[in-house]
């Protein structure tokens, strides 16, 4: 098991998805992306993770939506 902590990044816009990615990476994390609420909830019953970077503004279900969603049943933090 990794000691790196694990991020999920949450953007309908996979440019800022890579640009986000590669820094994160670059800084020693684990990353993985979805590129909507249904696509990060998919990965979030497949991996356990540290923390949420999740855009406010996707088609679907918004970032805040799905973030007020995450709350009831999760404390992950979330930017």
């Amino acid at each position: 098991m990794s000691e790196r902590p694990h991020i999920l990044v949450v953007d309908d816009d996979s440019r800022i998805c890579q640009l986000v990615s590669r820094y994160l990476m670059a800084q020693s994390f684990i990353v993985i992306t979805a590129g909507d609420a249904q696509q990060a909830r998919e990965a979030m019953k497949r991996f356990v993770f540290d923390a949420l970077i999740v855009d406010v503004m996707m088609p679907g279900q918004t970032g805040l939506e799905f973030t007020r969603d995450l709350r009831k049943s999760s404390r992950i933090p979330v930017i």
